[in-house]
């Protein structure tokens, strides 16, 4: 079965339960690493969306100047 898609705001308010676990403190040394290592997945996850946002906004201009200059 395939595994269903995350949104943007849905992986970012994941990491932002994960910080807000790790600032109130209190958290066992290695269940605080696992957050941590969540914390280091979940951006790298969120990076990938923007970058793929950012090349698509990108193209997008570039086709946009393409049909300007042809019209």
């Amino acid at each position: 079965m395939a595994k269903k898609k995350r949104t943007y705001k849905e992986i970012m308010e994941e990491l932002d339960a994960a910080i807000k676990e790790l600032e109130n403190g209190g958290l066992p040394l290695e269940e605080a690493i696992e957050k941590y290592e969540l914390g280091v997945k979940l951006s790298g996850e969120l990076l990938v969306i923007l970058e793929k946002a950012e090349e698509r906004v990108r193209i997008m201009e570039e086709d946009g100047e393409k049909n300007f200059e042809g019209a």
